[in-house]
């Protein structure tokens, strides 16, 4: 005879939704930032060879401390020719930089051809 217990009772069933509900409200309030990042510079792009520290900075991702970088990183080797460039500053990813991808432009260098 078999008896049926409960998959899952007490403390481990306190453990799993405690971490679905971490993860689930970490989430959700990563995307309200994101969201309202976006909504700043919604239809607005910064010229990564142009853009200042303080523009830069304001790039949903980016940070005073990227933005740092990305000047250092120009003013050491001139104009970026492409934007995947970034990529050979500390921090860029493949991935973060499909994320940025709307917010940036290479003026005259035709910016929308990342294949990131």
């Amino acid at each position: 005879m078999t008896t049926n217990k409960p998959f899952l009772k007490g403390k481990s069933f306190q453990i799993i939704i405690s971490v679905f509900l971490f993860t689930f409200l970490t989430v959700t309030f990563c995307s309200i930032a994101l969201a309202e990042d976006a909504e700043v510079l919604e239809g607005k792009t910064v010229n990564i060879n142009t853009g200042t520290e303080e523009e830069l900075a304001q790039i949903p991702l980016v940070g005073e401390d990227m933005a740092e970088r990305i000047i250092e990183y120009r003013e050491e080797n001139g104009d970026f020719q492409v934007i995947e460039e970034l990529l050979q500053i500390d921090g860029f990813s493949r991935k973060l930089l499909r994320r940025l991808k709307p917010f940036l432009l290479l003026e005259g260098l035709g910016g929308d051809d990342c294949t990131c």
